[in-house]
C-alpha cells in the first residue's frame, strides 16, 4: 500500500510519501504559517524524488485537527482534491497523535501542545511509561496550568513539547516545578515519519465528501462558518447561486453564463456550504499550466467573516494540484479589501486593464501569484 500523508495544522508543515510503514521520501519545513502556496511544490518533490506519480498512491493520510483553522482547510482540500482526482480513500489522523510520536522513546508522560491563542493551547496525554502510548486525556482546547492540573497530578515524569512550549515553558515550569521536563528537538512539529505510521496503521477511511476537520473550538466571529463545506459546483446549484450574484456584484452573472462555464473544458469551480446554504463561491479557468481566476464572491450576509479567503485558498490549492505555476486575477482598484487579502496570500500587482469594468468604466488591477519552487521552503530536515 502506498502512501502520500501531509500536515498544515500549525506553524510547521510536513509532508512523507511511504510504502506500508516504510518511508520512502519525507519533508519538512519550520515556522511558516503561509501554507498555501507551498504544500503542493513539497508534494511534487517528494513525487520526483521517490520517482512516483499521483495514480501510483493508494491512499491518503491528511491531519484533521486539531490546529490552525486555515491550516486544516489548506490540508484537508488538498487531501479532498487528491481522493476526488484518484478515487482513493481518505485517512483523517489527530495532529496530536502525530506530533505524540516525536517522542515515542520517552517511557513517562507525553504533553504534546500546540498555540491555540487565546490564553490556550491544543494539548492531549499520553501515558507512554511502558511503551504503549496509551491516549488518557483527549484533545482539547486548555489552559496548560489550570485545566491540565487535574490529570497530570499523580504524575512525576512529564514532557511537554510542540510550538507552544515557547510561550508557556516558564509559567509551565512554575507550576509543574521539577516534575516536568521539555523537548529538546530544535523541530518541534509533526515529521513526516509519524504521519506514515499512523496512515498505515489507521482501521477507518473515508471518502473526500466525508472528511471534515475537527475544531475543538469556533472559529471567531460566533463560528464564522458554522458548519461549512466546499464542493465542486454543479448545474442543480445555479438556481441558488443566482440569488448569491445579485447581493454581490452590480453585473451579476446570468443562468447561462453559470452554464456555459459549467460546460467549459477549462472552468473548474467549488461552493462554499455554510450549515447547507451556499454563501459563497469561486472559481477559474485552467489553460496549460496558467490559472486565471475568473469569480469569488461571497454572499452580503456572510462577508467579513473569512469566506472569501476559505475560497481563495482552496482554489490555490486546486491549481496547484492541477499542475499551474502562475495564478493571475483582475480586482477593482476601489475594492480595497480583497486587495489586501490577495496581498496577504502573495499575489503582486503587475498591470493595469484600463476601463474594464462594464457597470461603471472602471479600471481593473491585474494582479499575479507565482507558485514558488521547493528551494523556496527552508529549513528542510
Amino acid at each position: 500500500m502506498k502512501i502520500l500523508a501531509f500536515d498544515c495544522s500549525s506553524k510547521t508543515m510536513a509532508a512523507a510519501i511511504g510504502e506500508g510503514r516504510e518511508i520512502l521520501a519525507s519533508a519538512e519545513a519550520a515556522d511558516n504559517r503561509n501554507h498555501a502556496p507551498y504544500l503542493m511544490p513539497m508534494i511534487d518533490e517528494l513525487f520526483s524524488k521517490t520517482k512516483m506519480k499521483p495514480q501510483d498512491i493508494d491512499v491518503i493520510g491528511v491531519t484533521v485537527g486539531p490546529g490552525s483553522f486555515t491550516g486544516l482547510r489548506i490540508g484537508i482540500a488538498t487531501a479532498k482534491g487528491f481522493g476526488d482526482m484518484l478515487d482513493i480513500p481518505i485517512i483523517p489522523l489527530i495532529s496530536l497523535d502525530a506530533l505524540a510520536l516525536n517522542y515515542k522513546r520517552y517511557h513517562g508522560i507525553l504533553v504534546p501542545i500546540l498555540d491555540a491563542r487565546k490564553s490556550q493551547v491544543y494539548a492531549a496525554v499520553y501515558d507512554n511509561r511502558n511503551g504503549e502510548m496509551k491516549k488518557i486525556q483527549n484533545e482539547a482546547a486548555v489552559d496548560p496550568l489550570t485545566d491540565l492540573a487535574a490529570v497530570l497530578q499523580d504524575f512525576d515524569e512529564i514532557l511537554f513539547f510542540g510550538d507552544a512550549v515557547e510561550n508557556w515553558r516558564g509559567e509551565i515550569e512554575n507550576c509543574y516545578g521539577k516534575r516536568c521536563t521539555f523537548g529538546v528537538e530544535p523541530y518541534q512539529g509533526i515529521r513526516g515519519e509519524a504521519l506514515i505510521a499512523l496512515t498505515a496503521a489507521a482501521e477507518r477511511a473515508v471518502t473526500a465528501e466525508e472528511l471534515l476537520p475537527v475544531y475543538l473550538r469556533s472559529v471567531d466571529a460566533v463560528a464564522k462558518f458554522a458548519d461549512f463545506t466546499i464542493d465542486e459546483m454543479k448545474a442543480d446549484d445555479i438556481e441558488e447561486l443566482l440569488a448569491l450574484e445579485k447581493t454581490a456584484f452590480p453585473l451579476p452573472w446570468t443562468k447561462n453564463m453559470f452554464k456555459n462555464e459549467l460546460s467549459n473544458a477549462y472552468g473548474h469551480y467549488w461552493v462554499l456550504r455554510s450549515n447547507g446554504r451556499i454563501t459563497a463561491y469561486g472559481g477559474f479557468w485552467l489553460v496549460c499550466d496558467e490559472c486565471h481566476i475568473t469569480n469569488i464572491a461571497v454572499h452580503e450576509d456572510f462577508r467579513h467573516r473569512g469566506q472569501g479567503k476559505a475560497i481563495l485558498e482552496h482554489l490555490i490549492q486546486m491549481a496547484q494540484l492541477y499542475g499551474a505555476h502562475d495564478i493571475t486575477l483582475e480586482v477593482r482598484p476601489s475594492n480595497e479589501a480583497a486587495q489586501t487579502m490577495y496581498k496577504s496570500h502573495g499575489f503582486l500587482q503587475k498591470g493595469l486593464r484600463k476601463h474594464y469594468y462594464e457597470d461603471n468604466g472602471e479600471d481593473a488591477i491585474i494582479m499575479w501569484l507565482h507558485l514558488p519552487d521547493m528551494t523556496q521552503i527552508k529549513p528542510w530536515r
